[in-house]
């Protein structure tokens, strides 16, 4: 047989091995798609945003596709006059943009946006599952990628960051963690030191999206770090090739989104000139020790240079932003923080989920079920293999306990404990061999659903994300209609209206669920807060044209108990205020006001 008659031979044969799998992944996306079928329908029909963030991706996209600059992340109509500079990148908005673009062909520009909005986080999941399906078989085998895909497609966070209308970074996030641990786990092999140079393409990737990913991020890089300690000179290579990986594309990936107005600037809760620098320096100083190796000879001279690098790279930190070593929200204003952030559900540690145990037990019981399956298989494994499986349990752990701060980390986190389960899952069904194979894949099909957080709060009853699905009538897109026929002007409304006050009208709004608002939320909470005769004065000196008010809300609720006689608790008890003259709106659940003219 010729050579290329036997590549094209086994081309087909490796095709009709991998049909199952691909079979698999299209049947999980149809399930996903028939259980979130309601909300894709809202999204179709109405345009309905799910989420703050999302409408004001939109927002973004928008934006750039009328010709805002790639590198001006500023929302021009958000904190008026001048706007906020927002703390994400354009590399979100590329796909959602060039998805518009391709939709508005045969749509009109409406509908072609509600159609990449339903298209990006169904590609975003088909992704996840074929990368999930790619990690399990560097893992263990092939024999285990369904598995995997099966314990993904069952892992609830699906339906929270890969839902309908999801566009924001958070599923991307989840897919680029998946493909980093994927990447390093490969690379760890001497036959393959080209995979953890690979690697640092979608750890940078991620970085410039958001800083969400640090934490596991901070495991897989002392990964290569790690073997070089126990291997010495044999994981030179590698280490060299993750070094030279991270140096290659960290500053592309910075050049490629931040401005070079912005170069010299450090910011703690976005990819800037501090996480540059601490990357680079630790990079140079792994590629130093890769190259002096063979002087390396001992485990104590390697863990002494090792020691070196990390407190160099620790110190570019403290001598550029020492702060960022702390909490990223650092900069948000105490009362903000108290009147707001306190009150975002995915901002929440996961003691505040104490009440609801159904809940409680469904969203961690199965990250903590992967924890101690990867460290089970770790313990039985020997070699690569243990060191890729120690590796699972150690990126599972601090995902855990990042969850312990935020309960969002989460959706982060549950589908490496997927994998994890994965794995034990096929051990299982390995010692079931003499079982027949249907009963077999039965049993432990069965098994992985008892695990998974589907199957968990399917069995407590646990309502799960349902809150999040919860739509206020402040928040519904049929709402905003009539203010959207309104003249263009400066609203002050509460927080967590604002980012869809900006998606569904064109108005300038001074506040948003936003860190970064600092001016525009707290000018909008003292309105709330202050005094009626108090908040006139503030009103007027910020320039607003109008005042908005809807009943109901977390945000709102908070308002009115911290201040019984602020303005805020006026209009909820619908009295009237001798400046603001109200404009009726039919079918509309918004109180709006217009400032009388000053006497």
């Amino acid at each position: 047989m010729s050579a290329p008659a036997g590549e094209a031979a086994e081309v087909r044969t490796r095709a009709r091995k991998d049909a199952p799998l691909v079979a698999a992944i299209i049947l999980a996306l149809a399930g996903a798609a028939l259980l979130t079928l309601p909300r894709a329908r809202a999204v179709w029909s109405a345009g309905e945003f799910y989420d703050s963030d999302d409408a004001m991706r939109a927002v973004q996209v928008r934006d750039l596709i009328a010709g805002q600059s790639w590198l001006d992340m500023t929302a021009r109509r958000l904190d008026p006059p001048d706007g906020l500079f927002m703390h994400w990148s354009r590399i979100v908005d590329a796909p959602l943009a060039a998805l518009d673009l391709l939709f508005g062909l045969f749509l009109a520009p409406d509908m072609a946006e509600r159609a990449t909005r339903l298209a990006f986080p169904f590609l975003c999941l088909a992704l996840l599952l074929a990368l999930a399906a790619f990690v399990a078989r560097v893992l263990v085998d092939r024999s285990a990628r369904m598995l995997a895909v099966w314990l993904v497609f069952l892992s609830a966070p699906m339906f929270m960051q890969f839902s309908p209308g999801r566009i924001d970074h958070h599923a991307p996030q989840i897919v680029l963690l998946m493909a980093t641990f994927g990447l390093v786990a490969l690379g760890l092999d001497a036959k393959r030191p080209w995979a953890l140079a690979a690697a640092a393409a979608p750890l940078a990737l991620s970085l410039a999206i958001s800083l969400e990913n640090l934490p596991f991020f901070v495991v897989l890089l002392a990964a290569p770090a790690i073997l070089f300690f126990r291997a010495g000179e044999a994981a030179s290579r590698r280490l060299r090739s993750f070094a030279l990986g991270l140096l290659v594309f960290a500053p592309l990936t910075f050049v490629a989104t931040v401005a070079p107005a912005r170069y010299g600037l450090s910011a703690c809760d976005a990819y800037s000139a501090v996480h540059l620098r601490a990357l680079i320096v630790g990079a140079l100083g792994l590629a130093a020790l890769a190259a002096v190796a063979p002087r390396l000879a001992t485990p104590l001279r390697r863990g002494v240079g090792l020691c070196l690098v990390g407190a160099a790279a620790l110190g570019a930190v403290l001598a550029s932003a020492p702060q960022c070593l702390g909490d990223p929200l650092v900069g948000l204003d105490p009362l903000l923080r108290d009147l707001w952030l306190a009150h975002v559900t995915e901002a929440k540690p996961l003691k505040a989920f104490l009440g609801d145990p159904a809940l409680l037990v469904s969203t961690a019981a199965p990250v903590l079920l992967g924890l101690v399956a990867a460290v089970a298989l770790a313990w039985r494994a020997q070699g690569l293999a243990r060191g890729r499986w120690a590796l699972l349990a150690a990126a599972i752990l601090i995902g855990f306990c990042a969850a312990l701060w935020q309960i969002r980390v989460f959706t982060s986190v549950t589908p490496l404990a997927m994998i994890a389960l994965a794995g034990a899952a096929a051990a299982i069904s390995a010692r079931l061999a003499g079982v027949t194979p249907l009963l077999r894949g039965l049993t432990v099909g069965l098994l992985c659903l008892c695990v998974s957080p589907m199957g968990l709060a399917l069995a407590l009853q646990s309502e799960g994300d349902a809150p999040r699905e919860t739509r206020r009538a402040c928040l519904e897109a049929a709402a905003f209609s009539s203010l959207a026929a309104l003249p263009p002007a400066r609203i002050v409304a509460p927080v967590d209206m604002g980012a869809h006050l900006l998606a569904f009208t064109p108005h300038f709004v001074f506040a948003a669920p936003y860190h970064r608002d600092n001016r525009g939320n707290r000018l909008a909470v003292d309105v709330f807060l202050a005094a009626p005769d108090e908040a006139e004065r503030l009103l007027r000196a910020a320039g607003a044209g109008l005042l908005l008010w809807c009943d109901g809300g977390e945000t709102g609720n908070a308002l009115v108990e911290r201040a019984p006689h602020g303005l805020a608790a006026t209009l909820a008890r619908g009295e009237s205020v001798p400046y603001l003259e109200k404009i009726p709106l039919e079918r509309s659940p918004f109180h709006v006001f217009a400032l009388r003219p000053a006497p």
